[in-house]
């Protein structure tokens, strides 16, 4: 139980990581994301090489750590690729795509609905590749 409890705390904590992330980006203040993309995917045991290369399933399997929360660490890596997307404009589309990617597998096997996810998957298919103005995509 503690256990899970910690790991709750964990994702909790990189959530909060990635609304920094949203603030700071809707404040012209993205200097500072780099270092928390650096911290959530050093957290997560990730890199963005291996979020791009990986499949989602290869994605799953690696982060599954048996304790039911595999998914919600891939979602929170899928927001975080997305607003690394933000710091590189030349490798923007390929981020994009993929977090499209990872989000649409989420929604399909997570026992959840997320009205959340199914905006962010619409808004990465009909937004253009560049930040958006006052209205951040949500968390």
């Amino acid at each position: 139980m503690l256990k899970r409890d910690f790991i709750m705390v964990m994702i909790e904590e990189l959530g909060k990581a990635v609304a920094q992330m949203i603030t700071n980006r809707n404040h012209g203040a993205t200097r500072k994301n780099e270092s928390l993309v650096q911290v959530a995917y050093s957290t997560l045991k990730v890199d963005t090489h291996f979020l791009l290369k990986s499949s989602p399933e290869e994605m799953r399997e690696y982060l599954d750590k048996e304790d039911g929360t595999v998914l919600q660490r891939m979602e929170l890596a899928a927001k975080v690729l997305l607003e690394e997307s933000y710091l590189y404009p030349e490798q923007q589309q390929e981020m994009r795509q993929k977090v499209k990617d990872i989000l649409e597998y989420i929604q399909k096997h997570d026992t959840t609905f997320s009205l959340e996810r199914v905006n962010m998957i619409n808004e990465l298919i009909q937004a253009p590749s560049t930040p958006p103005k006052g209205g951040a995509m949500r968390l």
